[in-house]
């Protein structure tokens, strides 16, 4: 595998300071640290290592990635992660070399609408035409679907004259929500996602209204991976189903535990393909059935170094999920996903 590397440096900043910043911040996202000592934070995020150094000149970063599209996602959340500890603190780091100017992004893709089928009572799922979909089938199985206004054409992001990417705004502002790949074939050269019609909003009006050859932006792909254990514990609502359901139908043979999945009704009940060793639980919030943390706190988690724990659901109710498994389980960061997909809106 090919080692692509981008290098760094930011010589104003006041660098241990801002690593023990960086760290915190790294843990609060729940993703892993490889590495945490006074001069050094290194963090393995799935497609790629960041490795931050202080030195008597101030911060260096090094990203060591296998694609030019993880590379420049693991540049762009550098940025991001600076910006956010300080604000224009991004712009001051000064990479190595010739950056990328003028284009899209390499982890994006320009797709087409190719087919749509129902699945079950509320899944509409569309099937995605684009070309060089070979990272999209290996480096994560989230993505951004980038959504264009209703009657406008559609403008991309391009990467600007400081190589980040400059999103469209104004009226040509994309809306970007966040999916599941639920089935991929990159040299057919498509992808399927399953949109969840839960109401109004503009991706579900946008699905619904999407025809034959109808333009979309594909961003990725992220959010980790395909859990790899002998023993997986699995609990998500409906959001979380389309995952739930790749990871199912791609799991080992061998593999053994529990897939606990909550919906409204019977009619959003589905057939899922699964090892023998794996329970699929539908818990009906309709029926009175228990929730997913009742489930999740009665499941047999596995033995340390054997299992995979993946939760996914609305963001408080994760918040509590976490605290279980991390806390309370004690399941490892290294052995766990734990995931708000989405936000319930307070009551007025």
């Amino acid at each position: 595998m090919t080692d692509l590397t981008a290098h760094g440096h930011l010589p104003t900043a006041p660098a241990p300071a801002l690593l023990d910043e960086i760290a915190a911040s790294i843990l609060e996202q729940d993703l892993p640290l490889a590495d945490h000592r006074p001069a050094r934070v290194e963090s393995d995020t799935g497609i790629g290592v960041i490795r931050f150094d202080a030195a008597d000149d101030g911060l260096h970063v090094d990203i060591h990635s296998d694609s030019a599209a993880n590379l420049y996602m693991l540049r762009e959340s550098v940025l991001g992660r600076l910006d956010a500890l300080r604000s224009g603190l991004g712009a001051q780091l000064e990479w190595a070399g010739e950056l990328p100017r003028g284009a899209t992004p390499p982890n994006f893709r320009e797709a087409r609408v190719v087919g749509r089928s129902r699945v079950g009572a509320r899944f509409l799922r569309l099937r995605l035409a684009a070309p060089d979909l070979q990272d999209f089938a290996r480096s994560g199985i989230h993505i951004r679907l980038l959504l264009p206004p209703e009657g406008r054409d559609p403008v991309w992001p391009m990467i600007g004259a400081e190589g980040r990417t400059v999103w469209p705004s104004g009226a040509d502002a994309l809306h970007t929500p966040a999916y599941t790949i639920r089935a991929i074939d990159p040299e057919a050269g498509w992808m399927d996602v399953d949109v969840y019609l839960h109401g109004n909003g503009p991706t579900c009006a946008w699905a619904e209204a999407a025809t034959h050859g109808a333009r979309v932006g594909l961003a990725g792909p992220g959010g980790g991976w395909l859990p790899e254990a002998a023993h997986l514990v699995l609990a998500g609502d409906e959001t979380a189903l389309p995952a739930i359901a790749r990871i199912l139908e791609t799991a080992p043979p061998f593999v053994t535990g529990l897939a606990a999945i909550e919906v409204e009704d019977d009619d959003d009940v589905l057939t899922l393909t699964a090892p023998v060793g794996m329970r699929v639980r539908w818990l009906r919030r309709s029926a009175g059935d228990p929730g997913l943390e009742e489930v999740l706190r009665s499941a047999d988690l596995g033995v340390a170094g054997e299992r995979h724990v993946w939760v996914a659901a609305e963001k408080r109710r994760v918040q509590a999920m976490r605290r279980f498994v991390r806390t309370e389980a004690g399941v490892d960061r290294s052995e766990c996903y734990v995931a708000a997909y989405w936000t319930a809106q307070k009551p007025d």
